[in-house]
């Protein structure tokens, strides 16, 4: 894991990341993705994969390389605990526990 690199006896594989900056009380690092294919950099290269506002923006969001899709199609990304806008979303068992609580019912009678 990057986060824990250097402590308690973890090291990341330096044939794929470099550290390149830390910050001065060490809470917050930067690594550099080593061995990148050069099919993978020619892709971001080509302008026809840019997702732009408008062509010719200065804006364009990113996008990652075809190689990357079956590690990208398996990540889960990052939400609030306990999104209270987002429609279907399954409560917690702590959310489900304190509004039990609340309406009366005690956890143990769940």
């Amino acid at each position: 894991m990057l986060v824990m690199h250097g402590q308690t006896g973890v090291q990341v594989n330096q044939a794929l990341f470099k550290e390149v900056h830390t910050t001065q009380n060490g809470l917050m690092r930067v690594f550099k993705v080593m061995n990148i294919s050069e099919e993978s950099k020619a892709w971001v290269k080509d302008p026809k994969n840019r997702v732009c506002d408008a062509p010719g923006s200065w804006y364009c969001v990113g996008q990652y390389p075809p190689a990357l899709e079956k590690l990208i199609s398996k990540r889960k990304n990052f939400a609030q605990l306990e999104d209270f806008n987002k429609v279907g979303q399954v409560r917690s068992a702590y959310s489900q526990m304190i509004e039990q609580e609340r309406s009366g019912k005690g956890y143990s009678e769940l």
